[in-house]
């Protein structure tokens, strides 16, 4: 079964550069809105190794609470908590991991799967349900033997590529693939001696807090394929009791696994155990954490090729009992207990506004799911003649903002524009999706589609020219301020942040924006700037002063076709939440949100299908549209499913 372990070290050089080759973008800006939100990386056998170095990598880069956890302990933390879910399978047919896909989505959360392969059930999983966003890549080198080896790189070094940039990938994690450097290494591990005897007397592994993904791993390697037993405990840890079993007559052999930054730690350490103990000192590479974590990963799968070479052992290709397989292939799901599962779409909607910390701790308030059902009949008994909505996230996924707009998404907003529909688009950017949306819909739909850019400053027909409006010059006070505080480094010219009503000022972290956004709103509130506003998108924030909002397209829709703006406009947004920046668009009239709600009751719900967000709700939206009688119905199946 499998390969033979050694061949597959030798691929290491080449995975590197394959990961380096691959598209990230989407990855990247996807991974970037859940900057600030609490994120629990699924891993199960020897992905859960690379889970451990991704979750390393988002707390590094984002700064954000991230966990490491198997499927099982993801199932037991839904009971507690409500993360985002970053999944990890090499070739997406681990049956654990597809069963923490369907219970993030039982509990109506989002969740992201990263796969090396682009045909497999993980994949067909998220192709039938809106709640996981795949993300597939096609490693050439066939897939890994019985352990993970180059499955495990390219996903952990792909992750690095997605936080870290490409620039520190190549100038950071190149040398420590350069093929002379590996096969040093590797001919290190295998000049050690005595590790036969090591072997069988059992490994202690102390490990630095840097050094944990290294002895995380080479537990892994070896208890999966039986090749010893190994401890592992950190070296302080170590220091409280765990000490004793070296007193004795036959104690284990000990590996101390340090970064250069820890290694004095590691000395001091090494330098007090008894004389009759083996051991040895692995100090990994690495300049930074990132850096080490790879390393170690590197030097974990070499030091198990040393070991199983000395016990003639290969550990690629086991052979694995009946009742092994027997138990690899029990579905978890059906044996343990699950969340509550949601009855129906009013009882999501009504969850959603409630907000609880645990999505499956209650069932939502009897009042609260009332409310929806009572607005739910209005929408569906509604004469809708207009739609009005933001863009990004609303009619694309935020992650491909920068793409041209999907042409399965483009033609269903087509269809409806042919049968009579009137289009406006409510947006905070400019002449960058002028010309997108030119590119996505045919030239005779042009002028049916009205755009307000800049959050309202300027509206326009798509068939008409673009000109860009100039800034309010009452936004330099504004600019004079930001420039003496903290945060001075995002200071530019006016000219580049501001345009119309609205100014734009993007930061580096969802804590920097959530910061900022409180001193602007009451920086407005202290110089008396009435009806100036400040919202919040990711990592952007716009200012508005008191003439721009994206209201002001629901205006000039209703006067222009003579219909009521409250009753007769469908409005559609995906940040409708208190400080986001489709609140004012959806706190009034018919309004429905694909991701974020307000608190009111009688505006801005989401009767969206569970653990689905962004374009997946208004499609389900846009698809239960019906010309009736020289108007449009919302039909019941698109808000309370079919």
């Amino acid at each position: 079964m499998g390969k033979p372990y050694s061949d597959e070290l030798d691929g290491f050089a080449h995975t590197f550069q394959w990961a380096g080759q691959q598209p990230v973008d989407q990855l990247r800006r996807f991974l970037s809105r859940w900057s600030g939100e609490h994120v629990a990386v699924v891993g199960s056998g020897g992905s859960y190794s690379a889970a451990l170095v991704v979750a390393l990598f988002r707390e590094l880069a984002h700064h954000s609470p991230t966990s490491a956890v198997t499927p099982l302990e993801f199932d037991a933390l839904l009971q507690r908590l409500s993360p985002r879910a970053l999944l990890l399978s090499a070739e997406g047919k681990n049956r654990d991991v597809l069963a923490a896909a369907q219970a993030a989505q039982a509990a109506d959360l989002s969740s992201a799967a990263l796969t090396l392969t682009t045909s497999n059930p993980l994949l067909e999983f998220a192709a039938a349900h809106a709640s996981l966003r795949a993300f597939a890549f096609q490693m050439d080198w066939g897939k890994d033997g019985y352990l993970a080896t180059n499955s495990l790189l390219a996903t952990s070094t792909l992750a690095y590529r997605v936080f870290f940039g490409q620039s520190d990938f190549m100038l950071q994690l190149g040398p420590l693939f350069h093929p002379e450097r590996l096969g040093a290494r590797r001919k290190h591990f295998n000049s050690w001696a005595g590790l036969e005897r090591a072997r069988q007397s059992g490994l202690l592994v102390l490990f630095s807090a840097q050094a944990k993904p290294f002895a995380m791993d080479l537990e892994s390697k070896f208890a999966e394929a039986a090749l010893g037993h190994v401890q592992l405990a950190d070296l302080r840890q170590f220091a409280h009791g765990r000490h004793l079993q070296l007193a004795s007559q036959t104690p284990m052999a000990v590996i101390l696994a340090t970064s250069v930054e820890e290694a004095p730690l590691a000395a001091a350490t090494a330098q007090l155990l008894p004389s009759t103990v083996q051991q040895w000192t692995i100090e990994l590479d690495g300049q930074r954490e990132q850096d080490t974590a790879i390393a170690g990963l590197i030097d974990a799968m070499f030091l198990t090729d040393a070991f199983a070479k000395a016990a003639g052992i290969d550990p690629g290709q086991p052979e694995v009992p009946a009742f092994g397989r027997a138990i690899h292939a029990i579905e978890s799901a059906s044996l343990l207990r699950s969340s509550p599962k949601v009855q129906s779409r009013l009882e999501l909607a009504a969850r959603r506004k409630e907000a609880p910390q645990v999505r499956g701790e209650r069932a939502a308030k009897p009042g609260v799911v009332a409310a929806a059902a009572d607005y739910a009949d209005g929408l569906t008994r509604a004469e809708i003649k207009a739609i009005v909505c933001d863009f990004d996230g609303t009619l694309c996924r935020a992650e491909n903002r920068f793409d041209l707009m999907a042409a399965e998404h483009a033609e269903q907003v087509s269809s409806l524009l042919r049968q009579g529909m009137v289009l406006a688009i409510a947006t905070g950017r400019g002449n960058s999706l002028y010309d997108d949306l030119r590119k996505s819909f045919d030239p005779e739909l042009h002028g049916a589609i009205t755009v307000g850019y800049y959050s309202g400053s300027l509206i326009a027909r798509l068939d008409e020219g673009f000109e860009q409006p100039p800034a309010n010059a009452a936004f330099q006070d504004l600019l004079d301020w930001l420039q003496k505080s903290v945060y001075h480094q995002h200071c530019k010219p006016l000219s580049d942040l501001a345009r119309g009503g609205q100014l734009s000022i993007r930061l580096d972290s969802a804590h920097e924006c959530t910061r900022l956004l409180a001193a602007l709103q009451h920086w407005l509130e202290r110089n008396g700037l009435r009806g100036w506003r400040a919202f919040s998108s990711g990592h952007s924030i716009d200012i508005l002063d008191a003439d721009t909002s994206k209201r002001k397209v629901v205006a000039h829709i209703a006067a222009r076709c003579q219909i009521d703006p409250n009753t007769e406009i469908l409005r559609l947004g995906d940040a409708g939440h208190e400080g986001g920046n489709d609140y004012e668009l959806l706190s009034e009239g018919l309004s429905l949100s694909c991701e974020r709600v307000s608190v009111d009751l009688t505006a801005c719900w989401n009767f969206g299908a569970s653990g689905s967000n962004q374009v997946d709700v208004t499609s389900a939206y846009l698809r239960g549209l019906s010309r009736h009688d020289g108007a449009f119905r919302l039909l019941p199946a698109a808000l309370f499913g079919a």
